[in-house]
């Protein structure tokens, strides 16, 4: 074959790629052995960056298409959910999707916008076989208005009563009444899982483990995509409570032995100004009565790629029991020694804290909010801002450690030498197995508050508050 013949071969090849990109999908092996289960509650268990979306977006179209090349699936057309875990994650994964499409199986009426995912309040994918997808957010209440689903996709983990909602409507979902069938992807974090688990444990969903392998993240047919080099930078990003559920996908997150914040170096610690940038500045408050426990945490976090913030810690206010005007005075202070005006900050404070069995060293948003009025002189209800109360739902604590941790590995967290009691927190803090020993923790406020002014900002989930789904 001459080199013009191959060059003409080359582009028919890639005009059907871009034509049908489905039948080019090589899976990995944890991916092939996903799409070949038979079982009507699969899943595929795996760390970051294994391709479980990938493996979801192809079991989604084969069944929509009727194109299943390992397994007989109810005949077009169909029903299927494809749940995400939030709208960014949605408009991602939407993307993965049109790209593994066949472009003429879209019905007409199908719209994709790059970036902004497929057209619609509640976005449909239609083909022109009659199949459907509805994708929806388990964060957001949107009704899924549909009476028998054939095929449930699940992208990242889901609480339990979405998930007895989406298992009761594929019951009769299948072919001729069958019971239809449920594919979730997921890695086990961000979310209590321990009901899939027993699930698992019990044979009543099949499991598929996909850990951050080189063997396990190649294709079929192809050389490897990633290096152990790669894997190994990696894995050093990730906390060391859940690092094994992050690589391997294993269900149990531990609780580590010595310093957390292993990544917070000397040289973060720098005294210069932040660089221009696209900032959105915040204020956590954990509340305390006992010394060093009343704890104001003043941050700018750059924005401007939201999924790859950097966080530069600007000061500190550090006291005990005090009046709620002492405490509002202090923070008033913190912001305008370093310029910024208190209605430009995201304000988030701890529970209400009940000091005594007498009520002294009670502590709470509201309190401050109202000592703020009074400094200030504004009429009640009427501070140009309000202090939210943080969300605590389970496993919030490393979670936001967490995300905390993996910048710092990044290198892209600074503070002031100004904080000085959250930079001995940041160097001493350790996980504590409950409430009871977190409480006792001298350097659990300061981390605390620094969860409390950052993860509201570098989290996506916290823009909407979470809303179980609705069924109709």
């Amino acid at each position: 074959m001459s080199i013009k013949d191959m060059a003409k071969s080359m582009r028919r090849l890639k005009g059907r790629a871009d034509k049908n990109p489905l039948i080019y999908f090589c899976p990995t092996p944890p991916q092939e052995a996903f799409l070949k289960d038979k079982s009507k509650i699969k899943l595929l268990l795996g760390g970051n960056q294994v391709g479980k979306t990938m493996a979801q977006c192809a079991e989604l179209l084969h069944r929509c298409l009727g194109t299943h090349p390992y397994l007989k699936t109810d005949p077009p057309p169909i029903t299927a959910f494809l749940i995400t875990h939030s709208h960014m994650q949605s408009v991602t994964i939407q993307e993965k999707l049109y790209e593994m499409t066949p472009k003429e199986s879209f019905h007409p009426d199908c719209e994709f916008v790059p970036g902004k995912g497929f057209r619609g309040i509640h976005p449909i994918v239609r083909f022109n076989n009659g199949s459907i997808i509805h994708i929806k957010t388990a964060n957001q209440g949107l009704g899924l208005a549909s009476a028998t689903i054939s095929y449930v996709g699940i992208d990242e983990p889901v609480n339990q009563f979405i998930w007895g909602e989406l298992v009761a409507r594929v019951l009769r979902g299948g072919a001729g009444g069958s019971t239809g069938t449920i594919g979730i992807t997921m890695t086990p974090v961000g979310q209590d899982v321990e009901y899939l688990q027993k699930l698992v444990e019990a044979g009543q969903v099949s499991c598929h483990k996909a850990p951050l392998t080189v063997e396990a993240t190649t294709p079929k047919f192809c050389d490897p995509i990633i290096k152990q080099e790669q894997i190994d930078r990696i894995t050093a990003t990730y906390l060391p409570i859940d690092r094994e559920a992050r690589i391997h996908g294993d269900w149990n997150v531990g609780i580590p032995e010595g310093r957390i914040f292993d990544c917070f170096t000397d040289d973060m610690i720098s005294s210069a100004p932040a660089p221009k940038g696209n900032y959105q500045f915040a204020i956590g408050i954990d509340h305390g009565s006992t010394p060093n426990s009343q704890v104001a945490i003043l941050a700018a976090v750059e924005m401007s790629d939201p999924q790859n913030p950097w966080i530069y810690i600007l000061d500190e206010y550090v006291s005990g029991a005090a009046p709620p005007e002492a405490h509002a005075r202090a923070i008033l202070e913190m912001c305008k020694r370093n310029h910024i005006q208190p209605a430009a900050c995201r304000w988030t404070g701890d529970n209400i804290h009940y000091g005594k069995a007498n009520n002294s060293g009670k502590m709470s948003n509201s309190l401050l909010m109202r000592a703020f009025e009074n400094i200030m002189r504004f009429p009640s209800g009427n501070l140009p801002w309000r202090i939210r109360t943080i969300r605590k739902p389970r496993y919030s604590v490393y979670y936001g450690a967490a995300m905390i941790h993996s910048i710092q590995a990044r290198k892209q967290f600074f503070i002031s030498p100004k904080c000085e009691r959250l930079i001995l927190s940041l160097q001493r803090w350790t996980m504590k197995r409950n409430q009871s020993a977190r409480s006792k923790d001298e350097w659990g406020h300061c981390i605390d508050a620094l969860r409390y002014c950052v993860v509201p900002i570098i989290d996506y989930k916290h823009i909407t508050p979470a809303h179980k789904i609705r069924m109709y």
